[in-house]
């Protein structure tokens, strides 16, 4: 897989990171770039080789989500909901379903958005969903809707949560496809980071769909979910990590350059301290993520060490690029760098792709258990 991450830096380095600016300031994605990922074969990493996919594991997916971190917390975003969502589809889907989607999303033909179980009033809580699929011969009918959905009317087809019986976990996973009717969209949110992602919500209003649009079986959304969840983890770890990076090194690099009273900032021992600490903290945090993906194989039950692990990466990248933005000084704070831009956008890690204050409570759930 080097051949991989090699041909990863130098499209990221040439052509996401020289735009990432324009991305967050107008708030939309390159024309183009969503064809862009799929030559690369971005899009298909999550995707089996039969289906036209790379079928990369884990650490290959995270490396590669690192790299695109650095260059573009946006991009990585689409990467890692397109990706979710391919996966949603390999880990349920039948064989023909499987030769329908995956190829198209592999080479981003379509584009394909997360897991869409967000709802009002329940918040991810997959327990909390209200959004109905209820039978109508050989048709489903859903009925509901969802809040703060990735790529919400860019995507071409949708991985929704639904109940498909009285709760608690009788839940089903459909793939709704944009053009289908019933399916409309709502306003976009106004994002304090990863702006060039849309995001929003919609609305299911009679929406019917034929009985091969299930994922699974009728009551197998949890199982669907568990089975892609380590990927979610991973790259929003990742990806955090990628952002952080890029922060250090920037961080670094105006060190070298600064001169203060005479002396390069980067001479003083306090500075080489703290430079020292944040460099340590990161090679921790990916470390530790390394460690759980071995640790997780053959893991039949909740992936502990993967919750972890998470938790504690983008919690380190929001510590790593707030102290790199201040070892900046007074142009820290400014847009005239991207140093702001990072704070906001590693920030949104930290609440989606499995929030950090549940993953806290499961972890504490989990580790005396």
């Amino acid at each position: 897989m080097q051949d991989v991450l090699d041909s990863v830096k130098r499209f990221a380095a040439g052509e996401i990171e020289p735009r990432a600016a324009e991305v967050d300031r107008s708030g939309q994605l390159p024309h183009g770039l969503v064809a862009s990922l799929g030559e690369q074969g971005l899009l298909g990493l999550a995707v089996p080789a039969r289906w036209g996919g790379i079928d990369s594991d884990l650490a290959t997916f995270g490396a590669c989500l690192e790299i695109v971190g650095r260059a573009c917390a946006s991009t990585a975003w689409v990467l890692l909901a397109h990706s979710m969502s391919a996966r949603a589809i390999v880990a349920a889907g039948s064989d023909a379903q499987k030769e329908r989607w995956l190829p198209e999303l592999a080479s981003g033909r379509r584009l394909g958005s997360a897991m869409a179980g967000t709802e009002a009033g329940g918040g991810s809580n997959p327990l909390g969903i209200r959004t109905a699929a209820r039978r109508n011969g050989e048709n489903w009918v859903l009925e509901g809707g969802k809040e703060f959905i990735s790529l919400a009317g860019l995507a071409d087809l949708y991985v929704v949560m639904a109940r498909t019986a009285e709760p608690p976990a009788s839940l089903g996973c459909f793939v709704v496809e944009k053009a289908d009717s019933g399916l409309s969209f709502g306003r976009r949110e106004e994002l304090l980071g990863v702006r060039g992602v849309p995001v929003g919500g919609f609305a299911l209003s009679g929406c019917t769909l034929p009985a091969d649009r299930l994922l699974g079986a009728e009551a197998g959304g949890l199982m669907v979910m568990g089975a892609i969840s380590a990927w979610g983890l991973v790259g929003a770890a990742s990806a955090a990590l990628g952002i952080a990076s890029a922060a250090l090194g920037a961080a670094v690099a105006h060190l070298s350059e600064r001169v203060v009273a005479g002396a390069r900032l980067a001479s003083l021992a306090g500075v080489q301290a703290t430079v020292g600490d944040l460099q340590m903290q990161l090679a921790g945090a990916r470390a530790g993520l390394a460690q759980a993906i071995r640790d997780i194989e053959g893991c039949k039950g909740p992936p502990l060490p993967l919750f972890m692990a998470k938790l504690a990466a983008t919690e380190t990248a929001v510590c790593v690029v707030d102290r790199c933005m201040a070892l900046h000084g007074a142009a820290g704070y400014s847009r005239e760098l991207p140093a702001e831009r990072r704070m906001r956008d590693v920030r949104a890690f930290t609440i989606h792709w499995a929030n950090n204050a549940v993953l806290r409570d499961t972890i504490r759930k989990g580790s005396l258990a």
